[in-house]
């Protein structure tokens, strides 16, 4: 523990409303400055978190001297230009997932992070959950043996987000539920399995719902184009899947959408792991964090299940809260972030071969 305050700031308060609260609830920060290119949304966000210092231009936040650290809370296409742009005006950086829109645009973060010096972390919030935290120790502890195969994905009956915004728009985005909701799941399978390296994909997407304008969020069934906005783009998928071989001869399957024929309002997501001692179930069913996690092994001869008692319900900390913690923490102690750029880089490139094994209706192999 250290008395040392770090000044941060959060540039885009609208997802960015997770990073504020997490400095807010962090000891060692002070959430000194707040930046976003609407006057309207930060007006409102200084008002009900109490930020003194505003800005409408990243640029002059980023002259400022005591701001020691920022969070990139924006539309995906400008996580690379803004975290690079902070990066070398010598802050660290907490930048959303994804990393960035491509494999490329993530190495040259990664490239202007190890330039500068300054810590880079992705906000692979979900890793710091109660459940995935306890099942990543029972892995670490050899309970697991080897963990040859994974199944995971996160399905939605409907929840295709901003329709005909940046999230629907590829050139934006970088995608559909893949880079959105399975950029999540392939971090969390991958980092259980300590980052095996990949060796190759097999990937396919569909778009079935988005391009006929159903199941926004808010659970709109039926066709609603005389809705769409003026020059509204829908050019990603809303379903993919694949298959990952990696190196060490294991292997994961995923399959993700934003919008499918499923349970009315499920909106779950899993991670389901074989191994040769020991396997586990992780279901997450609409953001719950009760009672979401159980291990598999067998005692005498017997199957064996263990449930962990772990802290659940509302006053439990949010993963974005755990995360900013840990990323303070790792400024303050001088130690490397757990969610590292090069993991960011790795599962960027994971992303664009199954975007490219979908394209070609091939395996690629990385």
């Amino acid at each position: 523990m250290t008395d040392k305050i770090i000044n941060a700031a959060v540039i885009g308060v609208g997802v960015g409303t997770a990073h504020i609260e997490g400095y807010l609830a962090c000891p060692n920060a002070k959430l000194a400055a707040l930046c976003d290119a609407d006057p309207k949304r930060l007006a409102q966000a200084k008002e009900k978190y109490g930020v003194e210092r505003t800005y409408t231009d990243i640029a002059e936040l980023l002259r400022q001297d005591d701001i020691e650290a920022v969070s990139v809370a924006l539309p995906n296409d400008l996580h690379a230009p803004i975290s690079i742009q902070a990066l070398e005006a010598g802050k660290h950086v907490l930048c959303e997932k994804p990393l960035a829109i491509n494999g490329d645009s993530a190495q040259q973060i990664v490239d202007a992070a190890a330039k500068s010096g300054k810590k880079l972390m992705v906000c692979f919030n979900y890793r710091y959950r109660p459940d995935a935290r306890w099942l990543k120790q029972q892995i670490g502890d050899g309970k697991m043996g080897n963990a040859y195969f994974a199944k995971a994905g996160w399905i939605r009956n409907s929840g295709i987000p901003g329709w005909g915004g940046w999230f629907t728009r590829k050139s934006r985005s970088g995608g559909g539920p893949l880079i959105d909701l399975g950029v999540h799941i392939l971090d969390m399978s991958l980092w259980l399995l300590d980052y095996p390296k990949v060796k190759s994909v097999t990937g396919i997407t569909f778009a079935e719902f988005g391009p006929r304008d159903m199941k926004h969020f808010g659970g709109r069934l039926m066709s609603q184009q005389a809705n769409r906005a003026p020059g509204a783009v829908f050019d990603v998928e809303d379903f993919a899947a694949a298959l990952i071989r990696f190196e060490n001869g294991s292997a994961l399957q995923i399959e993700v959408s934003w919008a499918s024929h499923t349970k009315a309002g499920r909106d779950d997501y899993f991670v389901t792991l074989y191994g040769s001692e020991g396997g586990s179930d992780l279901y997450v069913a609409n953001y719950t964090n009760v009672d979401t996690v159980v291990f598999h092994s067998e005692e005498g001869g017997a199957p064996s299940d263990t449930r962990p008692a772990l802290p659940g319900g509302p006053r439990v900390p949010s993963g974005h809260a755990l995360a900013v913690d840990h990323f303070v923490n790792s400024i303050v102690n001088d130690t490397e972030p757990d969610a590292t750029g090069e993991q960011g880089l790795a599962l960027m490139r994971l992303i664009d071969a199954i975007y490219e094994s979908a394209r070609l209706g091939a395996e690629v192999r990385l």
